[in-house]
């Protein structure tokens, strides 16, 4: 669960209640943790000083139907607050108060989607693979114990939902905030994103949730999602009858991903816990021999045999009298084609099949609750070679690929609903995120702040800033060519008592020396300003004067130094700068990498692209990237900026220079949405 933005963001009005309230007695609430379609959630200190999370369900709605949602989250809970396991998130506490629902839970240290995240902003494409398979053996585990067990289903399996405790994942959010209703309801508590095409159809099989783990797999190893629609409908068509797009998988675990995606629950692995299996079993022979992945492994073998003999319970499968490892493998003849029955009790389970608009079902074959289907074909083996045949297994590293350029890239699969001036960078990656966005001009002030090394960052065009050396800058616009700049400074140089050289091509130095330079005087030392000149040829260039000192002076000369110092640019712009500056907000160099997701007018996200930056102000930055961007809007990300980290902040891209190597943008921020 992500942490709370302030500590008192409780009172934003998006939130029902406030920090240091006490809902339960001796639960007090210190933030907020997030907020969904019917509810919010909230990190309280529990008697005894332990945090944990507490989630509030109204029964209050516009549509007048939050009785019955309420109802039905009291029934759904009722089921499963009985249910102890090491990898579900702990139900402690249910509470009905009022016309509100009170749920107490254990805390998670985050959610997958953070570790994700993080994984993205190190240049990875995604969880490595090791890493995730040991996510989803937790995951899977949990998932097949409440279907087995207690004929539930999660239905609503996504980055979002499963949460790290102790290095472990635990699946929470059981349809609490986020709950599926009838064909009335609009989809509103569905994630047309990682749905099951069962589901759709109103009738969940024991084998739904291992379609969504499918998914959220590619999603979080990759960085891709198998279904390429950019709207809920056309995702939730493509769910029905489109063919994922595998290709962005390692070529070991296309098999198993692909018959976890089938259609059809019969076609699917028997169990979550099979899929992971056979993910685990994918032939690698270049990995070197993981022995934590070994152990893990075990343990899924051991889980998939012991569930196998609690279901078989004496049931008549093709090859039953085979060995357990044999039936363990997915490939094997005797492993059954399938113990997914089609229906099965769910946590949300809907009252009636969900209706995509503007699509027609009638020609689709329809899933019939309360009856198992005529067996069908028999899946697409996996090949031989995918199997493991060493005692030690290996799961393949991933092979991470230089991606094509951006006009030749896959448009991205996400769409924001509506723009904002600043999002979180969750949502640019097609994950839920409840970060509370930060404020676009201090956005843009962190950003400028740091790139002045936290010195005095000018504010207004022509103004003197400060930098964390003790020197003063200034940069000004000037048509002066660089051969007359020492002649307009000669009356600078008389009025100041200056000495003016110019060492090098496009460096003018004036420099007053207050003491030293005899043979018992020791070192020179005084104060100086150095104008650094535009390239030759620009008809309009830019100049950047600095004074600081230079030498050991003593502290008198350099306390009034400080006050001198200003002065002297002052004099040097008025001589220089006859040209109006048109910018709003003067730039600060800053040479930092930087990560530009280019949007549509659509409110498509694009791949993310890497580029440079050269300079930020608060209006705007000039950045360069080894590709043309296909866009006129791009997010644009600071990792080096700690107070803008996992934020992004909307820009118009204004200028654009190309050439072989680079592209060079100027952009200026969009503040006002």
């Amino acid at each position: 669960m992500p942490p709370a933005p302030t500590a008192d963001s409780g009172t934003y009005r998006s939130y029902t209640k406030l920090a240091g309230t006490e809902p339960l007695p001796g639960y007090t609430l210190l933030s907020p943790l997030g907020r969904g379609g019917f509810g919010e959630v909230w990190k309280c200190e529990a008697p005894g000083g332990l945090h944990k999370a507490i989630k509030f369900v109204s029964s209050i709605s516009e549509d007048g139907r939050g009785d019955e949602r309420f109802s039905q989250e009291l029934t759904a809970f009722e089921q499963i607050k009985t249910i102890r396991h090491p990898f579900l998130l702990t139900l402690e506490r249910v509470e009905q108060i009022d016309r509100e629902l009170v749920m107490v839970m254990e805390l998670a240290d985050r959610q997958l989607q953070d570790r994700f995240r993080e994984c993205r902003t190190c240049g990875l494409p995604g969880i490595p693979r090791d890493e995730l398979l040991a996510y989803f053996a937790d995951a899977a585990e949990a998932l097949d114990v409440i279907s087995a067990k207690f004929h539930l289903q999660h239905l609503d399996v996504k980055p979002a939902n499963l949460f790290l405790v102790s290095g472990h994942v635990k699946v929470g959010d059981y349809g609490l905030v986020a709950q599926l209703e009838g064909a009335d309801a609009g989809n509103r508590g569905l994630t047309p994103r990682y749905v099951a095409p069962e589901v759709l159809h109103g009738t969940p099989s024991s084998c739904s949730d291992q379609y969504s783990l499918a998914l959220v797999y590619q999603e979080l190893l990759t960085g891709e999602f198998p279904y390429a629609g950019r709207t809920p409908q056309q995702l939730m068509l493509q769910h029905v009858s489109g063919q994922p797009d595998l290709s962005g998988l390692p070529p070991s675990d296309q098999p198993a991903v692909k018959r976890a995606l089938a259609k059809r629950p019969i076609d699917r692995f028997p169990s979550c816990l099979a899929f992971v299996q056979a993910l685990m079993m994918a032939e690698n022979s270049t990995a070197i021999p993981n022995a934590g992945m070994s152990i893990r492994r075990s343990r899924v073998d051991r889980a998939v045999a012991e569930m196998h003999v609690a279901l078989d319970n004496g049931e008549e499968y093709p090859g039953n009298n085979s060995s357990v490892s044999a039936q363990n493998d997915p490939t094997h003849p005797g492993t059954p084609k399938s113990r997914c029955a089609p229906p099965t009790q769910s946590f949300t389970l809907p009252k009636a099949p969900l209706t995509v608009p503007g699509v027609k079902y009638s020609g689709l074959p329809p899933l019939v609750s309360g009856t198992r289907q005529a067996p069908a074909p028999a899946p697409e083996p996996i090949p031989a070679s995918t199997r493991r045949s060493s005692s030690v297994p290996t799961p393949p590293p991933r092979i991470v690929e230089t991606p094509p350029p951006v006009e030749e890239a896959e448009r991205g699969l996400v769409v924001l609903d509506s723009i904002h001036s600043v999002v979180p960078v969750g949502q640019l990656l097609g994950m839920e995120s409840d970060e509370f966005p930060l404020n676009p001009q201090a956005f843009a002030e962190a950003v400028v702040n740091v790139a002045g090394g936290g010195g005095y960052v000018p504010h207004i065009p022509g103004d003197i800033g400060r930098l964390l050396d003790g020197s003063w800058v200034c940069q000004f616009p000037s048509t002066v060519p660089s051969a007359v700049v020492p002649l307009k400074l000669a009356v600078v140089r008389e009025r100041w008592g200056v000495s003016l050289e110019q060492p090098e091509a496009g460096l003018v130095v004036m420099r007053r020396t207050a003491g030293g330079g005899g043979f018992f005087s020791g070192k020179k030392f005084g104060f100086e300003a150095r104008i650094v000149l535009p390239p030759v040829g620009r008809a309009v260039g830019e100049m950047t004067a600095t004074a600081q000192l230079f030498g050991t002076p003593d502290p008198k000369f350099a306390r009034d130094s400080m006050d001198l110092m200003p002065k002297l640019l002052v004099d040097i712009r008025t001589q220089l700068a006859n040209v109006q500056d048109r910018r709003r907000s003067p730039r600060v160099e800053y040479g930092s990498p930087i990560t530009i997701y280019p949007v549509h007018s659509d409110g498509g996200i694009d791949t993310a692209v890497q580029g440079r930056c050269r300079d930020v102000s608060l209006g705007g930055l000039g950045f360069t990237t080894a590709a043309k961007l296909p866009t006129k809007y791009a997010y644009i990300t600071f990792p080096g900026v700690t107070a803008t980290v996992g934020q992004a902040l909307l820009a118009r891209l204004i200028r654009t220079q190309s050439s072989m190597r680079e592209s060079t943008y100027g952009a200026e921020y969009r503040t006002d949405l």
